[in-house]
């Protein structure tokens, strides 16, 4: 049987050294950004009284107007009951409104209140902080090239 190797393949037989070395795999780089830029958002959101998933989903409602809680589920990137759980919490909050679609009373239309509105700017501002730091000596052209190699691995793993 022929396998193919890739560059980041190991040999088993290779010297420990010689195996493998995260820094050259960019899933290591993927996750590691995310994690420590969660980490910081999570930090600032705490100034404002929201959580990552709140910001996620409160920032879509505000960015949209009216959205669909399924819309919210696919564009956040979180499981449906999740984000139900979510909306129950800013439902409380007094962050969003829910209500019945006028096209169609099976769907469930999220809008955000004045008071959401706000929290979003002010979540917003501090969110573009840390994605402004995040870039500091990184040119346009660089990130874009970056989005269009993120979106094609994304495409590959989706097939």
């Amino acid at each position: 049987m022929d396998i193919k190797k890739n560059r980041f393949d190991t040999d088993m037989d290779a010297d420990h050294e010689h195996r493998f070395h995260r820094e050259e795999y960019p899933f290591f780089w993927i996750v590691n950004v995310h994690a420590r830029y969660s980490q910081l958002l999570e930090i600032e959101l705490k100034k404002v009284g929201l959580d990552v998933s709140r910001f996620r989903v409160l920032t879509l409602a505000w960015k949209y107007r009216t959205a669909t809680v399924s819309q919210l589920a696919e564009y956040a990137v979180i499981k449906m009951p999740t984000v139900t759980k979510i909306l129950a919490r800013l439902r409380q909050d007094g962050l969003v409104i829910t209500r019945a679609s006028e096209a169609d009373g099976r769907v469930t239309e999220v809008l955000p209140t004045p008071e959401g509105i706000a929290r979003a700017e002010q979540a917003n501002e501090l969110a573009s902080r840390i994605f402004n730091r995040s870039f500091k000596g990184i040119r346009p052209a660089q990130v874009n090239k970056m989005n269009q190699a993120l979106a094609l691995i994304l495409s590959n793993l989706s097939e």
